[in-house]
């Protein structure tokens, strides 16, 4: 299911946008695979969370079956998660000890091992992480690939605290569900093509049951609905083309692939649909 505009931008003068979401990896990746069969090359891609992960896959050459392959990849869901979750779990439940569940270094192995010892600043892809460090977003352009995309894909207190050199970072999509506010003075820029990913049973939080966990969802939400209008009303201001493009699909689940070829149908289906 797509939400979309029929007017197509000049590929050149655009910037691809994947939005913040729970193994979107799937439908991201299935929006770019159509986007590179129709031979439209955005001049850069900006993701956080699973877009960065989507984004990193497309900025480093992967097309068509090869992206399909990487992105479905149970491997690639396997390598979040990592048997220390034992020793770390009690620690975040008491607070005494560690700051996520899961590491994150199985990923980045995993990402080195089929994406190589890249650097961003080689590729047209920008990633959206949380600086600790700074108590600020930020739009990552330079530094390690690998590092980078776990650390936007790093889910506070699911992930630990990611470390890249003297920088702490954490989910990108804290504060950056749509990653584009650097493209606003971009002279080279017209158009911001963004790609949201919505479920189909749980497009939005809301407070049914009155537990922190949901409370959490539901007050991240609605600042991210916020900041999201701000940057769309800044970048109106400033002359920019906002193209947003919806795809729905089940909700993944964390333990199975099985809807992952479902997610990623709608999401090409998208970009088809977007090409027409």
């Amino acid at each position: 299911m797509t939400e979309s505009t029929n007017i197509l931008p000049d590929p050149a003068r655009t910037a691809v946008v994947l939005g913040s979401s729970f193994l979107g990896v799937y439908a991201h990746a299935g929006f770019l695979s159509a986007l590179g069969a129709k031979d439209f090359s955005p001049s850069r891609v900006a993701g956080s969370s699973g877009g960065a992960l989507a984004g990193a896959f497309y900025a480093c050459g992967l097309r068509g079956e090869e992206l399909r392959t990487a992105a479905l990849d149970p491997k690639l869901r396997r390598s979040f998660f990592d048997f220390g979750c034992l020793w770390r779990l009690p620690g975040i439940g008491s607070s005494l000890w560690s700051t996520g569940i899961f590491s994150g270094k199985n990923t980045v192995a995993y990402l080195r091992k089929h994406l190589g010892d890249r650097d961003l600043g080689d590729l047209a892809l920008d990633i959206a992480v949380t600086n600790l460090s700074t108590i600020a977003p930020e739009i990552l352009r330079s530094g390690p690939l690998a590092e980078s995309v776990m650390a936007s894909c790093a889910v506070t207190a699911l992930f630990s605290v990611q470390k890249i050199g003297d920088q702490r970072y954490l989910d990108g999509g804290i504060a950056a569900e749509f990653p584009f506010e650097h493209f606003i003075e971009d002279p080279s820029i017209d158009t911001i093509l963004i790609h949201r990913i919505r479920h189909e049973k749980s497009d939005q939080p809301k407070l049914k049951r009155q537990t922190v966990s949901n409370a959490i969802s539901v007050s991240h939400h609605a600042c991210c609905t916020e900041l999201h209008r701000m940057r769309t009303d800044l970048a109106a201001a400033k002359g920019k083309k906002i193209v947003e493009i919806t795809t729905t699909t089940p909700f993944p689940g964390l333990f199975s692939n099985r809807l992952a070829p479902t997610c990623y149908e709608r999401g090409q289906q998208s970009g088809l649909n977007l090409l027409l």
